[in-house]
């Protein structure tokens, strides 16, 4: 049996005696004994080592080691802090939770900002080691018959255009604005492999990069792709197809009606009171792609908030399929909306997460920090399947052991 880092653990609240944070003791455990974060950065981050720097200098000494300062900046956000340049003001005078990471103190602003200015390419790919390594060790993707990937992309407005990469272009909200592209693919709701590229890439040329890494990473050729809306292109659907690809894929309600379908209203399925299907079988979605797909037709009502002044809308939108084995409407349906539980992942990320709040001027940084984001979304994913409770609530931890 392996010798535990925190041997016990006790959390009780008690009248207005409470913690800002929470249960991070037990997260601290889970994190350093039960996932062996600490051995990983150890062994695999290689930021700070000699090879690194000017061998015509004297390396400069450091108090704070890779494990260090990557297990520091992993558990910002769990703390609630938003920014890297908040650590000073927040987490100074926090000796007892730095000792629960095996930190002396937590470091300073200006340190966690040069330590992510030293990123480069390679470091960012051993930060996208270990996380392979989780997943493998502690994730359900790498156990999964069939592999099913969701893909989707999220826009980083940033405060300025003097950030590497940041240029004007795909970005919905706020037009004009210089931006990110963060592409990711999720496995079993598992961030499995992601692409932080300049704000006027589009996200169908990084699909196929996503695929290749997943491919190499779980070693599982049968895949199933799910798609919204935006990698709608012939081009990319010929791709896909010709390599063998089963995808289901969000497509535009006017385009599969403009291909001369014709509907019958008697054959429109009620599957619930806001919304009906209509299974129009193989039909061209895109006059470019020379192969048809399966498409149901969709048709949603959505009733706004109570007490909002918006009114009822009436959505309409297809969803085109090319899978090995057959689902009825409402299955088609609902095996492509379970691909929404990846909107959660980008809700949780710009929102306590604060994956949006990038630290550095240089692109590698911002990589890396996003990777560490990443790192941090999927332990706490692990953390909630392990420790969520029937009752919801936890009051008291006592001793656990791992062996």
């Amino acid at each position: 049996m392996s010798k535990l880092h925190i041997d016990d653990i006790q959390i009780s609240y008690a009248g207005e005696d409470l913690s800002q944070f929470g249960l991070f003791p037990l997260v601290a455990w889970y994190f350093l004994d039960v996932l062996k974060l600490r051995d990983l950065f150890e062994q695999t981050v290689t930021v700070n080592k000699k090879r690194n720097h000017n061998r015509q200098r004297k390396p400069k000494s450091r108090e704070f080691s890779d494990a260090d300062m990557c297990l520091g900046l992993m558990v910002l956000p769990i703390l609630g802090i938003e920014r890297v340049a908040q650590i000073t003001e927040r987490m100074s005078t926090e000796t007892q939770l730095a000792k629960l990471l095996g930190l002396t103190r937590f470091f300073d602003q200006s340190t966690g900002h040069e330590y992510l200015n030293r990123f480069g390419k390679w470091h960012v790919r051993q930060l996208d080691l270990i996380n392979h390594q989780l997943l493998l060790r502690h994730g359900a993707c790498s156990t999964q018959p069939i592999i099913v990937i969701d893909i989707d992309a999220q826009t980083h407005t940033l405060e300025s255009r003097q950030r590497e990469g940041a240029v004007v272009g795909y970005n919905r909200k706020k037009r004009g604005k210089p931006c990110y592209q963060w592409n990711v693919a999720f496995v079993c709701h598992e961030a499995v492999a992601q692409r932080l590229m300049a704000g006027n890439t589009h996200c169908q040329r990084v699909v196929m990069d996503l695929l290749e890494e997943v491919n190499r990473k779980l070693g599982a050729p049968l895949m199933i792709l799910r798609l919204d809306g935006g990698y709608l292109s012939g081009e990319l659907l010929n791709d896909l197809i010709e390599k063998g690809l089963q995808l289901c894929i969000s497509c535009r309600y006017d385009w599969v009606l403009s291909q001369g379908v014709r509907l019958d209203e008697t054959h429109w399925q009620q599957i619930d009171e806001h919304t009906r299907l209509y299974d129009v079988g193989q039909t061209p979605v895109v006059s470019t792609c020379a192969h048809p797909l399966r498409v149901v037709l969709v048709e949603k009502k959505q009733t706004p908030f109570p007490g909002s002044k918006s009114q009822r809308k009436l959505f309409h939108y297809g969803i085109g399929e090319r899978l090995a084995f057959h689902l009825s409407a409402k299955g088609v349906y609902d095996f492509y909306h379970g691909r929404q539980t990846i909107e959660q992942f980008f809700k949780e990320s710009t929102g306590p997460f604060s994956a949006g709040k990038m630290p550095s001027q240089q692109l590698r940084a911002n990589e890396a920090y996003l990777q560490l984001v990443t790192l941090a979304e999927n332990c706490m994913l692990w953390f909630k399947k392990n420790f969520s409770l029937p009752n919801g609530c936890m009051t008291r931890c006592k001793r656990y052991e791992v062996s």
